[in-house]
């Protein structure tokens, strides 16, 4: 086995926050809704496609980039992700207007997906191979900045999506910088959506490309310092192929429970802001003095401060007490919680649901990579779980466009949300069903290395 110091592999974590950051600003897609709406007279329908179309074109495009990162490194892959979801606002700048939502389906929906796509594996792969000791906390790390990235970008865009004033005057750069940074909540006027595409297509280009420079995979056979693999939590008697991963009952049954966990918590987040807006009128959580950084205190900051935390607390949770324990445990939670909302009212309660919902959805996705590669080794871990993650593409179409169809036929977000509670409490006694599958193959795979042990102790 190869050594290398430890504190090495933590530079890795560093570059995944990056990435991360810049790609999980698709989760504060809300913030698009009213500009987009107010500009063309579309429909919540028919923008919430667009939403659909990136989770399931970025689920899709996992495959192949997991595979790619497999041969190449992370590093180049991650790049290329950047690129192209940089492109994808630069020319929905160009292409967008009120004729054509399809331009939006096809720059956001299909070009931005496989941007993020192509960037996400790679932290996700090259963290889960560096912590082999740590999966469930690493992968929470190495996810948190997706969560957190509606955090950072919810504020600003917010404030630079409004159009220029009745003069025609635009927000300055000395004033982008600082609505940008959170230093002010702006002038009342912004930039307009298309120079807030070009200028954030710019942004993830650059960003994700520093990010990625630091990520990297570990050499053959590494395993930290000191560090000896506990045989009683590990399924996978070797490192096993996608083919061989697909063949099993486990892999299914993963794949069936992700999809419902993220399909509820899909419905909530693309309609995130106009429904607590709709709940608050004019009122808001944050006091004056805080100015722009008034948005970690609003119902989107809190969901984003929340989905990165429950990453990395759900991701320790389960190193203790096992995966599928902690799936369960967090989708009852979640359905409790999305049970609760139809009755939501006071700032407190929203307040609190924003928080709750945030830390139970985010925790879906430092769970199942973990669980990937508890299963199924992580030598293919790349392309392993890009397989997984198709479930969220499915998961993408059903949650935003359902909640969407659902709130535009009763104009109210109570049946989205008794619909979303229920495909919750169907995810945890999925998670049931996967604790028996793995410990059944526990047992499979235990009984062979036993008999082999015990010949080479006759011989």
């Amino acid at each position: 086995m190869s050594h290398v110091s430890n504190p090495n592999r933590w530079t890795v974590i560093i570059g995944a926050l990056m990435v991360q950051v810049i790609l999980g600003t698709v989760y504060a897609f809300s913030v698009f809704v009213r500009p987009l709406q107010n500009e063309f007279g579309w429909d919540r329908t028919t923008t919430q496609w667009a939403f659909s179309i990136a989770l399931a074109t970025f689920a899709l495009m996992m495959i192949p980039a997991g595979r790619l990162q497999d041969k190449i490194g992370p590093r180049k892959v991650a790049t290329i992700g950047g690129v192209l979801l940089g492109l994808s606002f630069i020319l929905g700048a160009v292409l967008i207007n009120e004729n054509r939502p399809w331009a939006l389906y096809l720059c956001y929906g299909v070009l931005g997906g496989a941007g993020i796509g192509m960037g996400y594996v790679c932290p996700i792969a090259a963290a889960v191979k560096w912590f082999p000791d740590k999966k469930g906390l690493v992968s929470g790390l190495a996810v948190a900045g997706f969560g957190a990235g509606a955090l950072f970008f919810a504020g600003p865009a917010s404030e630079l999506l409004l159009p220029p004033n009745e003069t025609g005057e635009a927000l300055g750069i000395s004033q982008i910088l600082l609505v940008g940074l959170g230093a002010s909540k702006g002038v009342g006027f912004g930039m307009g959506w298309k120079a807030f595409f070009i200028l954030h297509g710019i942004v993830c280009m650059i960003a994700v490309a520093i990010g990625a420079s630091l990520l990297r995979n570990p050499p053959p056979g590494f395993k930290p310092k000191g560090w000896t693999p506990p045989p009683s939590r590990t399924v996978a008697s070797s490192d096993m192929n996608w083919p061989e991963m697909l063949n099993t009952p486990l892999a299914c049954m993963l794949w069936i429970t992700f999809i419902f966990g993220a399909t509820s918590g899909l419905m909530a987040i693309g309609q995130w802001k106009p429904m607590m807006g709709e709940i608050l009128g004019e009122q808001s959580f944050a006091p004056e003095w805080m100015a722009g950084f008034g948005r970690f205190v609003e119902p989107v900051g809190i969901l984003a401060i929340f989905n990165a935390l429950g990453r990395i607390f759900w991701g320790k949770i389960s190193d203790i007490i096992d995966r599928p324990r902690a799936m369960m445990m967090m989708f009852l939670a979640q359905g409790m919680a999305f049970m609760l909302l139809v009755s939501v009212e006071s700032v407190f309660a929203i307040f609190l649901a924003s928080a709750w919902v945030g830390l139970n959805f985010g925790g879906i996705f430092a769970l199942f990579p973990s669980a990937t590669s508890d299963y199924f080794g992580s030598k293919h871990f790349g392309i392993n779980y890009g397989f997984i993650y198709t479930a969220y593409g499915v998961a993408g179409i059903l949650g935003p466009v359902v909640g969407g169809v659902l709130f535009d036929a009763t104009g109210q977000y109570i049946l989205p949300f008794l619909f979303a509670g229920t495909l919750c409490f169907v995810a945890a006694a999925c998670s049931v069903v996967v604790w028996g599958l793995s410990r059944a193959a526990m047992v499979e795979t235990a009984i062979p290395k036993a008999e082999a042990e015990s010949k080479t102790q006759a011989a």
